[in-house]
């Protein structure tokens, strides 16, 4: 196995310096990262955030390991952050559950427009539109109420 790192230790040497023009091997691995970053600006998903990342380590290490231990570190950080650390951050940056339609109702305040009886049907205001409401207290016109649960058309609403 040695053999066969040292004879990928000669192409890699001529790939990693780019024919002469880089003055190190870091060099290339922090052209990369910078390459890298830029492309994720104009895509989603942080994968390539992700392997810039690895990227930047490795060009830490290029300064003890040789070409090939280099681009085995590459690649066994790429798949450690693509496991560990890609998650977290679309986790972090990914948006949360925002409540839609009726469901956004739940915990708003209205007013009684229509006496609502114990275990009856009424009408209640919420914002500017009207809805059936159903609670378990008797509720008279203006008493002010929060919306609890929300079952088709009709809210389930408490007293305010």
């Amino acid at each position: 196995m040695f053999g066969l790192l040292a004879i990928a230790d000669g192409g890699l040497e001529e790939l990693l310096s780019l024919g002469g023009f880089l003055g190190s091997h870091a060099e290339f691995w922090l052209w990369m990262t910078l390459v890298l970053m830029i492309a994720e600006i104009f895509t989603t998903g942080f994968f390539l955030g992700a392997l810039a990342l690895c990227t930047l380590l490795t060009a830490g290490g290029a300064v003890w390991f040789s070409p090939s231990w280099q681009v085995a570190f590459f690649a066994a950080t790429s798949i450690g952050s693509l496991l560990w650390v890609r998650p977290v951050f679309v986790n972090l940056l990914s948006p949360r559950d925002v409540a839609t339609n009726t469901s956004a109702l739940v915990g708003q305040g209205g007013t009684v427009v229509a006496q609502v009886p114990a275990g009856g049907i009424g009408r209640v205001r919420l914002s500017n539109e009207e809805w059936r409401a159903t609670c378990g207290a008797a509720l008279d016109v203006g008493a002010p109420v929060k919306v609890s649960a929300v079952q088709g058309n009709t809210l389930t609403v408490d007293p305010a």
